[in-house]
């Protein structure tokens, strides 16, 4: 006759087994979700690769490689696709905005990872991070109300829908992108590089100058890459306040003249144009022009957040 309790170990021992047998197959489950996630993520991306690529490269065939990368003149309803002014238009406003945005953004970088509080750092990064969450929209809408206008007035144009208008208000768009990569890159620098740099007599200034942004370069440009491709790939804002002007200004770094820029153009004339048609095919190729630089910006940011991140791992 079995004792009372004799079979409960092997109970135990059973309902433990089936235990782990059930977490190890959900463990499984979640890594094979996970990697269909990913998965399909990577094919979505080459589709949309195969799909541009289809669309855009007749555009070479059928205007010409010189004539299109180089044309000094866009107008469709003329039959002439030169993309050199969107182009031009493009790079113009985008360091344009970069003049502006990366000694204001590392700047404020530095005041709020290295001056203020951290409690009140942390406040003030916030409230800037925030601008990022306003839909373009708005910011072309404010450009065109406020800004504009008085461009016009203060320089005396008869219009401020210009490449001036286009930079300003870029600038302001990108400038969280900036604070943000920077600050936290500033605030990953060792604690002991700090301590040992005021212990050697140096000024708030002389450890912010020597040490702080030596140590964290590459994430202050990391950030001043993904702001490069943040501005190159914006579409309505610059298409309600740059003017739209299919020609190089004149002189060519005249901010004050009106430009048109790519993101723009595909958004005027892809509603209109007839799908197979050389305009099609032009606009589609534009848009292969942003992929590619928009891919070779994310690229050496990507490049470089490593770079940092084992630089600083590496203490040094």
């Amino acid at each position: 006759m079995k004792r009372r309790g004799e079979g409960r170990p092997a109970q135990q021992s059973s309902r433990r087994r089936i235990s782990s047998a059930l977490a190890l197959s959900r463990t499984s489950l979640i890594e094979k979700a996970l990697f269909a996630c990913a998965s399909l993520s990577a094919v979505i991306l080459l589709f949309m690769i195969a799909f541009v690529l289809k669309e855009g490269l007749p555009s070479l065939a059928e205007v010409g490689f010189s004539d299109f990368i180089l044309g000094r003149r866009w107008a469709p309803g003329y039959e002439e696709y030169g993309a050199l002014p969107l182009i031009y238009g493009s790079l113009m406003v985008v360091f344009g905005a970069l003049a502006i945005s990366i000694p204001l953004g590392i700047s404020s970088a530095i005041f709020i990872s290295e001056v203020l509080p951290p409690t009140l750092g942390e406040i003030v990064k916030s409230v800037t991070e925030l601008l990022a969450a306003i839909p373009s929209v708005i910011y072309g809408l404010i450009g065109f109300q406020f800004l504009a206008p008085w461009i016009a007035t203060t320089f005396g144009i008869s219009s401020g829908e210009c490449a001036l208008t286009g930079s300003v208000v870029l600038s302001i768009m990108v400038l969280p992108t900036i604070v943000s990569i920077s600050g936290e890159t500033m605030v990953a620098v060792p604690r002991e590089y700090r301590e040992a740099s005021l212990a050697m007599g140096a000024t708030r200034w002389q450890n912010i100058r020597e040490i702080i942004l030596p140590v964290s370069r590459s994430g202050v440009v990391t950030s001043i890459v993904l702001a490069f491709g943040r501005a190159i790939g914006e579409t309505v804002a610059v298409l309600m306040i740059c003017g739209n002007a299919g020609l190089i200004p004149s002189p060519p770094w005249n901010f004050l003249d009106p430009v048109y820029t790519m993101t723009a153009a595909i958004a005027m004339y892809m509603g209109e144009a007839a799908v197979g048609s050389t305009h099609y095919h032009v606009l589609f190729g534009l848009g292969l022009l942003l992929f590619l630089i928009t891919f070779v910006t994310n690229s050496a940011a990507h490049i470089l957040l490593r770079r940092a991140a084992r630089r600083v791992r590496g203490g040094g």
